[in-house]
């Protein structure tokens, strides 16, 4: 299959320069290719040579270059560090050299090796072709480079330089991480994807925002649905990754507002339900990804989505307790006389997508997304605690519920409430998330 160069950073000289470094390159390419056009300010000599180096390091290097210049041909070894030569100030005015210098492996743990094919061209008069391979004895992964002239001399105005990655990653957007097996493109916001190539076999994990809490002992939020789907990418076509915001939280004893869809192509996850309100018209959780707490009886809890939630719990018939919101892995606990429901607990089953992308919420060594939001409750009561992978805990004292975490789809917690005393809001559901990863 044909790769695709992807540009990391290009230099273009707008005043001579002593070196060229290429820093912070990212780990997630196969082989890295690097293009020079180049010219040197040595006054006197047609071409001089490139020195390369990697993570500053100087020594360990070993090449063999082969060469022609037209008129002879040759070998030399003594330029250890050699990459290319450059045109400089004997040759033809505003001629500039091409060197081609490929990097295999370059994030092993084994010794790197680079070839190079560099040429020289002086009005007709002189050329020089230069081909060599060399070896790097070190083991660690390359994370910059440098290029330098072999003089004291410098790199003259408009030399360029740009370096590509090759192979691994097959698309662009999102922050893109890899592990020993696949590449990721992770959204947190709204985005787009594009492919550089034909991609089959990608997978998807789509993860809406979650549920707002209820206000004054309202329901906690449900958690965003969690959905996984299996995409084909075509090449040069533009794809939106549309990341759900979190639904806000209610107050004046009013239900939470539903989370938002995250979407890819036609995959769509479901914003969380809103957790149960407590005035007139307000009482039950909302339907959702995973349902909103419920408040006061046994069936006014919210629906999951079947394949992306749960149900939301119930809330007491005895007393001013309310249900958990559902969360990805589990239904919303239902209330009892003393205590309100906790969120449902989130979907552990994309740990490893949470390893390598640093999302989810970790918990001993597994990584959840998608937990419930816990029920808010009266005084006396106890509130729910979130679901883990992102649920917030209902308040236990006036508008202290916790919102749901960011980029999980957690539920936000429901409200507090006391009596005659001003109703306590509920928290704000997480937003959501869209990880792309296809094979490295």
């Amino acid at each position: 299959m044909a790769q695709a160069y992807v540009p990391i950073q290009t230099y273009t000289l707008s005043s001579t320069s002593a070196s060229i470094t290429f820093t912070n390159i990212p780990q997630s390419y196969t082989d890295l290719i690097l293009k020079i056009s180049g010219r040197t300010t040595t006054p006197t000599s047609v071409g001089e040579s490139i020195f390369i180096s990697f993570n500053g390091s100087t020594s360990d290097f070993s090449t063999r270059v082969f060469y022609g210049t037209g008129s002879t041909s040759g070998t030399f070894t003594s330029e250890a560090r050699f990459a290319g030569t450059n045109n400089s100030g004997g040759s033809t005015t505003s001629t500039f050299s091409t060197t081609d210098i490929y990097i295999s492996n370059y994030t092993s743990s084994n010794q790197k090796t680079y070839g190079l094919e560099s040429v020289v061209e002086n009005n007709a008069t002189e050329g020089y072709n230069y081909f060599g391979s060399s070896r790097w004895a070190n083991t660690s992964a390359v994370t910059s480079i440098t290029l330098t002239p072999n003089s004291a001399n410098a790199f003259a105005i408009n030399t360029t330089a740009t370096l590509y990655g090759l192979g691994g990653v097959r698309a662009t957007g999102g922050t893109i991480t890899a592990d020993s097996t696949y590449i990721y493109h992770t959204f947190t916001s709204t985005g787009t994807f594009t492919a550089l190539e034909n991609i089959k076999g990608a997978e998807a994990l789509i993860v809406a925002g979650g549920g707002g809490g209820g206000s004054s002992s309202g329901g906690g939020g449900g958690a965003g649905g969690l959905l996984y789907s299996s995409q084909t990418f075509i090449a040069g076509i533009s794809y939106s990754a549309i990341v759900g915001a979190g639904g806000a939280g209610g107050s004046s004893s009013t239900r939470g507002v539903s989370g938002s869809n995250s979407m890819l192509l036609s995959s769509a996850a479901t914003g969380g339900g809103g957790g149960s309100g407590t005035s007139a018209g307000q009482v039950g959780g909302s339907n959702g990804g995973s349902g909103g707490g419920g408040f006061s009886t046994l069936t006014n809890f919210g629906l999951g989505t079947s394949g992306q939630g749960n149900n939301g719990g119930a809330g007491s018939i005895t007393s001013d307790a309310a249900g958990g919101g559902g969360g990805a892995g589990a239904v919303g606990s239902n209330a009892t006389t003393s205590a309100s429901g906790n969120g449902g607990i989130g979907s552990s089953s994309y740990s490893s997508w949470g390893y390598a992308t640093s999302t989810g919420v970790l918990s001993g060594s597994v990584y959840y997304y998608a937990g419930g939001g816990g029920g808010g409750a009266y005084s006396g009561v106890t509130p729910g605690t979130g679901g883990i992978g992102g649920g917030g805990a209902g308040s236990p004292s006036q508008n202290t519920a916790t919102a749901g975490t960011t980029n999980t789809g957690g539920g936000g917690g429901g409200g507090w409430w006391q009596g005659s005393n001003p109703a306590g809001s509920g928290a704000a559901g997480g937003s959501g998330l869209v990880i792309i990863r296809y094979p490295n």
